[in-house]
């Protein structure tokens, strides 16, 4: 269970209900129609069980038996160890904002809220800047939500942001600097970004069951229409120098380090080298775990050895982790909307085991994917693995296969 306190979503935001009309009104509707045929009364009758039943299904989950099973995974969690969920691209503007105006605070994470708040860190990328103040910079996609689109976050169970991407500098500094604050004030941790590039670099560390887990964030991109200073609020870049050198004093600070990249080529499947070098960089620094997004779509999984101390440990790298929430601009490409939670159990000596749920999101809302749905996600995601020489069964991550060993 998470040790932050939560926002109740209840106390956040209605999700918007179909309300059909009043008993007395039915009853008055029948009376003037009451010489039509009996076919058509069941044709009325079937229409008001309808509204009536879809009152009482917005804003809940298809079945809960999905939800039910993936949960049911960390009750094996022993003494010491501690779960993450991590997934990717997050948007709160755009489409999912109209979704959003529709259907409230509660709605992008209605379908996945149970998985993310029982984990003890949820973690993903945000894209977009939480800001009143800035002004949008000169760029075909660029993105200002309602700030108060933050209770979506706490509502939903996240803990840790990644702000080391393309879009937090949307409106400037001005905006990252009031993105990083509405955050603060709303009880959630980012990495990736700062008052100025040692701040961006600066490694957060949670304390979870007495293990310390540290994040550190890094964008492949420039921002556009702005350049990196080091001394005003700015985003971490994704050298190779600061990758080790950040990494290295994370691994000073915590038992565990997650490394979270925002690289690669959008809606490319495969890892470019330079997303496997950085990779590595990180790894043979210290990193445990490497959490790559911005292609949105969702790329391979690749397990490796390296050591820390001398002593051995397993590494898990998502070369991408897809859309989480988010609209769909190509909505002819099927793979946009087909995702994963990586759900990774941690203690003090690394990873111990990682499996990947399968998700899919319909209007812009991540659902748990069930039978052929489920099941092709998850078939692809293994064939692009393999790739890599990481084997997956059912979503289970194999930890125990001869690996390649990632040296300093």
């Amino acid at each position: 269970m998470k040790t932050r306190q939560r926002t109740s979503i209840a106390h956040i935001s209605k999700v918007h209900q179909f309300h059909p009309m009043p008993s007395h009104s039915k009853l008055l509707m029948f009376s003037s129609y009451n010489y039509r045929p009996r076919w058509l009364w069941s044709v009325l009758l079937l229409t008001i069980w309808g509204n009536m039943a879809l009152t009482r299904q917005v804003g809940r989950p298809e079945s809960s038996e999905p939800v039910q099973h993936l949960t049911s995974a960390r009750a094996n969690l022993t003494p010491g160890t501690l779960s993450l969920d991590a997934v990717g691209d997050i948007l709160l503007d755009r489409g999912v904002a109209a979704q959003i105006q529709q259907y409230g605070m509660g709605y992008p994470f209605q379908q996945t809220r149970s998985l993310l708040s029982a984990a003890d860190i949820a973690f993903g990328n945000l894209e977009c800047p939480l800001a009143t103040h800035g002004v949008k910079v000169h760029k075909k996609f660029c993105f200002k939500p309602d700030p108060a689109t933050v209770k979506c976050l706490t509502g939903a169970g996240m803990d840790v942001l990644s702000l080391a991407n393309n879009h937090s500098m949307d409106c400037g500094r001005i905006g990252l600097d009031e993105t990083m604050a509405t955050l603060r004030a709303n009880g959630l941790h980012w990495c990736g970004a700062g008052e100025n590039l040692a701040g961006a670099e600066q490694p957060t560390v949670l304390n979870i069951k007495g293990v310390k887990v540290a994040f550190v964030g890094f964008c492949q991109f420039l921002p556009e229409g702005s350049f990196l200073r080091d001394d005003a609020p700015t985003i971490a870049f994704a050298s190779e120098e600061a990758v080790r050198r950040a990494v290295s004093v994370a691994r000073q600070q915590a038992d565990v380090v997650i490394a979270s990249f925002h690289w690669g080529e959008e809606y490319y499947s495969l890892p470019h080298e330079n997303q496997v070098q950085l990779a590595h960089a990180a790894v043979a620094a210290g990193a445990d775990l490497v959490l790559g997004h911005h292609p949105h779509v969702f790329q391979a999984l690749e397990v490796v050895k390296h050591q820390v101390g001398g002593h051995p440990r397993r590494a898990l790298i998502a070369y991408s982790l897809g859309n989480f929430v988010f609209d769909a601009p190509r909505a002819w490409d099927s793979h946009t909307a087909e995702t994963f939670i990586l759900h990774c159990t941690l203690n003090r000596n690394g990873l111990v085991a990682a499996q990947a749920w399968p998700i899919y999101i319909g209007k812009c809302c991540p659902r748990p994917a069930t039978g052929a749905q489920a099941q092709a996600i998850l078939a692809r995601l293994t064939e692009l693995s393999r790739a890599r020489h990481t084997m997956l069964r059912a979503g289970q991550v194999s930890l125990t296969s001869k690996l390649p060993e990632i040296r300093q």
